[in-house]
């Protein structure tokens, strides 16, 4: 048997045992080449590790949701237009008592992509613009682009992640995200104008991201991400580590979107993504299209997240330096950020979750970047029309970045 053919079966053999181990109910085929399992509720990874004839139970939705705290704030109806998870096409959908799970594509590495996380603390600073600590991993050096607010202290936050085509080297990724942090620095308050914390030992991230080594394709796709320790050890990726406690919706971790082309100047596209946790409550949970995926439970934190004292929102790139120059990888939509919200990649109707519960506007109006010649943010103010933030952000990459700023 010729060795290709081989390899290819014994693809085929792992995907079709890991479906099995995880109680496959049903399995969807995207257009994109997705397949999709629609698994048991509480078979899913957070459960593997239950104790023999335990039964956990899957958290409800808290009352205070962000679909009606959206609908609250009238941001019901997104701006740019909302876009639809591929794989949804057609009216397919998992089961009642299923989550949907995106198997690993055959074309990717992702224990290779997990090893070059683009998270971490960029640390330290202060001013309307920082530049952070050197983020260097095993593969390259992580450029940032972002715009932070730490004013208050947050029980979450809201945004709408634009969604751009772009290409990425094979080796590489490009970023448009939402994290929030917590500092277990007992020194720090948080006010407006104060400077950002140290340290970021409790972190939690949602957007959407081009990495093809983690899904084997250059798709913008949605992520998740956690860490318990600031990064250094601990950065857990979507179902990674088992933190994240999936909850039935109509979205799968590593989806793309269908039927979106952001054009410049033009029509544009985006999917709004939130974090919060319920004043009531100790879960912290993820949103996307104002949809409960999932949450976070407090036993994921070797320490306590009563809060977050810091939001940021924005960019990141890996550079690998192919041929010895600064990556073309493009963050955002290649655009710099000088270009403003008709042509850069922005971030829209950014929102605070105040102690009450309640979206607030809030301003994220400083920057961290690492390379700002290069890849840059633009903090834009309130939307007059709708509130909320917005803040451009990114560049094209090239051997210019290569120069001193």
């Amino acid at each position: 048997m010729a060795p290709a053919l081989m390899k290819a079966i014994a693809v085929l053999l792992v995907a079709a045992a890991g479906a099995c181990a995880l109680a496959v109910n049903k399995t969807i085929e995207s257009d994109d080449g997705d397949v999709i399992d629609c698994v048991d509720v509480y078979q899913q990874p957070a459960f593997k590790h239950a104790p023999p004839g335990s039964r956990l139970l899957l958290q409800p939705e808290p009352e205070r949701s962000m679909k009606a705290m959206a609908a609250a704030a009238s941001l019901s109806t997104p701006t740019p237009q909302e876009l639809h998870p591929t794989w949804r096409k057609h009216g397919r959908s998992c089961p009642p008592g299923t989550v949907a799970i995106r198997r690993d594509s055959p074309r990717a590495s992702p224990e290779v992509a997990r090893r070059a996380s683009p998270f971490g603390r960029p640390g330290g600073g202060g001013g309307s613009t920082y530049t952070p600590q050197v983020m260097d991993n095993m593969k390259g050096k992580v450029e940032v682009a972002a715009a932070y607010a730490c004013n208050m202290a947050y029980l979450g936050a809201r945004v709408t992640v634009p969604y751009w085509k772009v290409d990425v080297h094979p080796d590489e990724l490009s970023m448009n995200y939402l994290l929030i942090g917590y500092t277990l620095d007992k020194s720090f308050t948080p006010f407006p104008g104060s400077p950002p914390p140290q340290t970021l030992t409790n972190q939690i991230a949602v957007g959407l991201v081009s990495w093809p080594a983690l899904y084997g394709d250059s798709l913008s796709r949605l992520f998740v991400y956690y860490s318990n320790d600031g990064g250094v050890n601990n950065n857990c990726f979507n179902l990674d580590c088992g933190g994240f406690h999936l909850t039935p919706s109509p979205l799968a971790l590593g989806n793309s979107f269908s039927n979106a082309d952001s054009q410049i100047g033009g029509e544009r596209y985006g999917v709004p993504v939130g974090i919060h946790r319920d004043p009531t409550g100790e879960n912290w949970w993820v949103t996307v299209l104002d949809h409960a995926i999932g949450y976070y439970p407090p036993t994921v934190f070797d320490t306590r997240f009563p809060e977050a004292f810091y939001v940021e929102m924005g960019g990141r790139v890996l550079d690998t330096r192919p041929g010895g120059n600064h990556t073309t990888t493009p963050m955002g939509n290649g655009m710099p950020s000088c270009a403003g919200s008709r042509f850069a990649a922005t971030i829209m109707d950014y929102h605070a979750v105040n102690y009450n519960g309640v979206l607030a506007n809030d301003k994220a109006d400083r920057g961290v970047t690492t390379t700002p010649s290069c890849y840059g943010v633009n903090p834009l103010g309130t939307d007059t029309d709708r509130g909320g933030y917005m803040v451009s952000y990114g560049g094209p990459g090239g051997i210019y970045c290569d120069q001193a700023d």
